[in-house]
């Protein structure tokens, strides 16, 4: 009879061997796939933290102006200035950046619509009669109403300065008129500017800065509040650039827009005195430098070398932050550049260039 064939033989693969073969498959199939997949993300953390603390170090400064100008800060006298500066900060000088932008700011240039240009200003603010010419770019305009008023205005770049008498007129004082809130009052200053289209795009949203001033014995001294002051004073700088760098001028937070307000007046013709030297920035066209330390830069304070604001007859000066800033000079400058304000008790300022010395040159020119 023939013989019968064992199922539990080692004949061939049986069901059992099969299904345990397909289990230990599927279990280090499974085992496989989560290996890959938490192995995947072990190493996109790796890549990630390798990244985060090895960045890849950023393209140099352009340096595409050459070598800068210095800033003209204007000259001091030793009694401008403290007799010793003091650092007291908790933690140090702390540095900002290795490497800030520098903007070209517009030339300004005499052309055959300059005379023409300047009359449309004066005429806005009501200077109807013919100017004096003072020199080959700077006209005077005079008017009596609502105040004796002169304009001095540079048919170059529109650069002016507006004054009256408003300080020999004690009627002034007397008035029933309110000066207005301090967002008004700003409100009102970027109106004045907008008569003869001269609000700059970089001024029109700023928030200005309010003094509060009375009138003692013919001057100007400083109120404690609006409902003791006789006149405001209102500052308008540009926005800060790139939303980071305030910007100063050579009297500090004194703007390039500077106007006195009267509320013996309404309209434009509260505006009893400006001072306006605005200039167009191009913010396009910038290059980037490297920069001096800001521990660097207290050298050159404690050094006496920084240009000073608010340091008249002070012996010690106390220093208690830094910050990096931009200095708009009340004079045309060639470029926008950085510098590091060290801020103090009183009020006090020191300015220091921020751009590295090696790419400015050690003249004026």
């Amino acid at each position: 009879m023939p013989s019968q064939t064992n199922s539990s033989g080692s004949g061939g693969p049986n069901l059992t061997n099969v299904n345990y073969a397909g289990r230990l498959l599927v279990r280090y199939g499974l085992a496989f796939l989560v290996f890959l997949m938490v192995g995947r993300v072990l190493l996109n953390a790796l890549v990630a933290y390798w990244k985060a603390t090895h960045p890849e170090p950023p393209p140099p400064p352009t340096v595409g102006f050459g070598v800068l100008p210095s800033i003209q800060f204007p000259l001091q006298a030793e009694t401008d200035k403290p007799s010793s500066y003091t650092l007291e900060m908790p933690y140090g000088i702390k540095e900002i950046s290795d490497r800030a932008k520098v903007f070209l700011v517009t030339k300004s240039s005499a052309n055959l619509l300059a005379d023409q240009r300047v009359k449309e200003i004066a005429s806005k603010y009501g200077f109807i009669f013919a100017p004096e010419v003072l020199s080959d770019e700077l006209y005077r305009f005079t008017k009596n109403t609502p105040l004796d008023m002169s304009l001095e205005i540079s048919s170059v770049d529109s650069t002016f300065s507006l004054q009256s008498n408003f300080l020999a007129r004690p009627d002034l004082l007397t008035t029933s008129g309110v000066l207005p809130e301090e967002f008004e009052a700003v409100d009102q200053v970027k109106k004045f500017l907008n008569t003869a289209d001269l609000l700059g795009a970089d001024m029109a949203s700023a928030s200005g800065k309010v003094s509060f001033l009375r009138s003692v014995g013919g001057e100007l001294k400083p109120a404690l509040s609006l409902s003791e002051a006789n006149f405001l004073q209102i500052d308008l700088n540009r926005n800060p650039i790139d939303q980071l760098y305030q910007v100063y001028t050579s009297a500090g937070e004194i703007g390039v827009v500077s106007a006195k307000l009267s509320s013996a007046f309404s309209g434009n013709n509260a505006i009893v005195a400006m001072e306006y030297h605005y200039r167009n920035i191009d913010y396009l066209n910038f290059e980037t430098y490297p920069l001096r330390t800001a521990r660097a830069a207290w050298n050159v304070v404690q050094s006496g070398e920084a240009y000073v604001v608010g340091g008249a007859g002070l012996k010690e000066a106390v220093f208690r932050e830094v910050e990096l800033a931009y200095f708009d000079s009340l004079e045309e400058q060639k470029y926008l550049q950085p510098i590091y304000v060290f801020k103090g008790d009183g009020n006090v300022m020191a300015f220091v260039s921020a751009i590295d010395p090696n790419y400015v040159s050690r003249s004026s020119n």
